[in-house]
């Protein structure tokens, strides 16, 4: 899990690309800090740029299949007579898009995996395991580090 927290914060920065609804403020990806100083080359850009764009659409739907099988559950759960048998199958389908979903940002995770030298793989996993310890170099914080949620969201403008 550690490895991948690098590189999926940059992919959390791109804006667009994971979420179904366009974002305020938009930075191209390699603007992010994170992502600053890996000496990407033009070519490592075009291609994480395609990788991005090949599961920005699916990413976009299973997101959006989850966030429904969410209130759908949400919903069992506020009937005023508890339905067994609909809130079973309503977790199974929730169990099975949040796992589609996951599967869906590994894959696209592991394309950008390859993308990158061993070098800059390095550097992203360093950069990242600091942001999870919130920029200290405490050891005490390497065992509690938090999960992320690598899953995209939608974005809500309701305050």
């Amino acid at each position: 899990m550690s490895t991948r927290i690098g590189l999926l914060a940059i992919l959390m920065a791109v804006p667009g690309a994971l979420w179904a609804q366009p974002r305020t403020v938009s930075l191209p990806w390699w603007d992010n800090p994170l992502a600053s100083g890996l000496t990407l080359t033009d070519s490592q850009r075009t291609r994480i740029q395609e990788v991005v764009r090949e599961y920005r659409d699916r990413l976009a739907n299973l997101r959006a299949e989850v966030d429904q099988a969410e209130a759908d559950l949400e919903a069992v759960f506020n009937d005023e007579v508890v339905d067994q048998r609909r809130g079973t199958a309503t977790i199974d389908r929730l169990a099975r898009t949040r796992a589609d979903l996951t599967r869906a940002v590994s894959e696209m995770t592991l394309k950008l995996r390859a993308v990158l030298t061993p070098q800059q793989w390095q550097e992203l996993q360093r950069r990242g395991e600091e942001g999870a310890r919130g920029g200290r170099g405490s050891d005490s914080n390497k065992r509690r580090r938090p999960q992320i949620d690598a899953t995209p969201r939608a974005t809500s403008n309701k305050n």
